[in-house]
């Protein structure tokens, strides 16, 4: 069962009494507007967004009701990821004091980024997978179907008794998908080759398993990549689409009437029929970077670093002039598809990452991760391992009584315990080498991927987010040398809030010729009737494009939906009283440090380090020598005292 945590809402009742609102204004249509609703006329229309973002070690929902948002997180269940993503619902209707069914009927849409097809690939989880090929083939295929397909389960098929042969064969192996890949994606060839194999293995019959063309996935005109593509996308499919599909049964048995959209790492999203298996890999980090853009565009930031720090790892995206770099072909642990994904890097490194020694004497930290369960010592769950957050508990930046609000207290002895396993005498001094190496290991990482683009740190201002994220963001500036931190104030669910920027997309592209682009936007027009939308809810777009080294006619259909936009508040007059003082190791030994309530700090309120600013679903760390600081839009800014 997943231990559930209390919604915390980061917009008051009213905005106009109370200034630490977060200033949210409704938008519908060009992301960034900031337009209020129309007055309702008439029955009313549901206006409620849900979006969800389902991690490593918590599943995160932010929910815009009558423009005012609130946030909640749950644990995730790894077990299970349908559970913790019913928990997340049910926390935010009895937060907003709703039973469920009332909640899903007012709301107009539930997006949602998960990461079941990314869990897929990590834990080996997807069916056994039977390739066929070409005749003389087998060997060059095997080769390029990495890790996806074992060796063996490749086959050839050419008359309709090679076909039937070599399915048996495959099938005795204990194949539970099949995938076909012929040369240049010859479509004809591999429907051929499907209605072969139906004739022999009828969908009736209990014996039946899917057969994948490979061309109905992309038609990338590279063999290699697009057979990749086509087996990734087999070997994620039943797990995502087994899950997705509870999820949507379980809203509509409790009073939802809409599809569940899903969020793609391309930035779009779609209902669950329409959706590819494949492009729900890593949609949630997709989402974090999809919110950058908005964060990039507000401030007119042309270097965002998006420091997305978890329970599992580090993830890292520049946004330069307000947009995301997109690789033309993403990868999968080193194997190179056709779909095209965000310039995303992950590093393993969060606030579940073990700390142990090397046989130098040294601590690393990572990549091995404690995850939700047994998860860190503190969460006295089971785990025993030393971890980034048990470090944090150690050296007093996190308060156990006050862990995501007081809702989940933590274990300080244990944490302690754990520590001393790296140094009996000084659990505190193994503490601060582990927060130490962290940093380093995270501050490397960032160098890298700014020199690979012709930046450097004095050029970038990074974006905290994540349960970690604020809580090391700090830390990680000054060994890099960057100047600027932005925190928000739901920077704990900030890929679920980058979800809620997602409009229903579909892109269609096809080889130029006569009456393609009409036959392309008619699919689209159709497709979006699927989705619900008319023709007037609907942009269409045609352009010639470059697709995998071919000039392609493109149409892309857009259905806008609700966005929510910053608005700008008075920053006069703020106060900035502590509500307490601990001792916090920041240097080798404790020094006094004020603690503050994120919630009491209005726009235009400063705090000078070493403070601790406490939320309930984060801590945001201010070191010696750095400053905090809360602007018009209720966003936090972290800079260097002497800049």
């Amino acid at each position: 069962m997943c231990r559930s945590h209390n919604a915390c809402p980061i917009v008051p009742p009213s905005l106009l009494s109370d200034p630490r609102g977060l200033g949210l204004g409704w938008s519908c249509g060009r992301r960034g507007a900031a337009a209020r609703a129309p007055p309702r006329r008439g029955p009313p229309v549901p206006s409620t967004t849900i979006d969800i973002d389902t991690g490593g070690t918590f599943t995160d929902a932010y929910v815009v009701r009558d423009g005012q948002a609130l946030t909640v997180k749950v644990l995730t269940t790894p077990h299970d990821l349908a559970v913790c993503f019913q928990d997340v619902v049910e926390r935010a209707a009895a937060s907003l004091d709703l039973p469920v069914p009332a909640l899903l009927r007012e709301t107009a849409c539930v997006r949602y980024a998960t990461t079941v097809g990314t869990n897929a690939v990590i834990q080996r989880t997807g069916p056994r997978i039977g390739l066929l090929v070409a005749p003389g083939a087998e060997g060059t295929a095997q080769a390029a179907a990495g890790r996806f397909v074992e060796t063996g389960m490749v086959g050839a098929v050419g008359a309709d008794d090679a076909l039937v042969a070599t399915t048996k064969d495959l099938l005795a192996g204990s194949a539970r998908a099949l995938v076909c890949s012929l040369p240049a994606g010859d479509a004809a060839a591999e429907r051929a080759v499907r209605e072969g194999f139906e004739r022999h293995y009828p969908k009736h019959c209990l014996d039946a398993v899917p057969l994948l063309l490979s061309h109905e996935v992309d038609d990338d005109p590279d063999d290699t990549r697009r057979t990749s593509t086509a087996l990734f996308n087999a070997y994620v499919h039943p797990e995502v689409a087994r899950y997705l599909h509870r999820c949507e049964d379980w809203l509509r048995d409790h009073g939802y009437r809409r599809p569940l959209l899903v969020v793609h790492n391309d930035g779009g999203c779609a209902r669950v029929a329409k959706t590819i298996a494949g492009k729900t890999y890593n949609s949630g980090p997709t989402a974090g970077l999809m919110g950058a853009e908005i964060i990039a565009r507000l401030y007119d930031v042309p270097a965002l670093v998006t420091f997305d720090v978890g329970g599992t790892s580090l993830d890292v995206g520049v946004v330069r002039d307000g947009r995301v770099a997109m690789r033309e072909h993403g990868t999968v642990e080193g194997v190179e598809l056709s779909f095209s994904m965000p310039d995303l890097h992950v590093l393993g490194a969060g606030g579940g990452s073990i700390a142990h020694r090397l046989e130098d004497g040294t601590i690393e930290v990572g990549p091995q991760s404690a995850g939700a369960r047994p998860g860190p010592a503190a969460f006295a769950l089971g785990g025993t391992a030393p971890t980034v957050t048990d470090a944090d508990v150690v050296l007093g930046i996190i308060e156990p009584s006050s862990f995501l609000g007081g809702t989940m207290p933590l274990d300080g002895e244990r944490a302690r315990a754990a520590l001393q396993t790296l140094d009996a005498d000084d659990p505190g001094a193994a503490a601060e080498q582990v927060r130490a190496r962290l940093h380093e290991n995270m501050g490397a990482r960032i160098a890298q991927e700014l020199a690979q683009l012709g930046l450097t740190p004095a050029d970038a201002t990074l974006l905290a987010y994540g349960g970690a994220g604020p809580t090391h963001a700090a830390g990680v500036a000054e060994r890099l040398g960057v100047r600027e931190v932005i925190t928000l104030p739901f920077s704990a669910v900030f890929s679920a809030f980058g979800a809620q920027s997602a409009d229903v997309t579909h892109t269609y592209a096809a080889a130029p010729g006569d009456g393609v682009e009409e036959q392309l936007r008619a699919r689209a027009s159709r497709d979006m009737r699927g989705e619900g939308f008319s023709a007037e809810d609907v942009e269409i777009a045609t352009t010639a494009v470059t697709r995998h080294g071919v000039d392609r006619t493109q149409v892309r259909a857009v259905a806008r939906l609700a966005h929510h936009a910053f608005v700008a508040q008075p920053t006069n007059g703020a106060s900035t009283t502590a509500r307490a003082t601990r001792d916090v190791r920041w240097r080798s030994a404790p020094e006094p440090t004020a603690i503050h309530d994120l919630a009491a700090l209005a726009p235009g309120a400063r705090v000078d380090g070493p403070a601790v600013i406490e939320a309930s679903d984060t801590t945001i760390a201010v070191p010696p020598g750095w400053a905090f600081s809360v602007d018009e839009y209720g966003n936090g800014r972290l800079t260097r005292n002497d800049r």
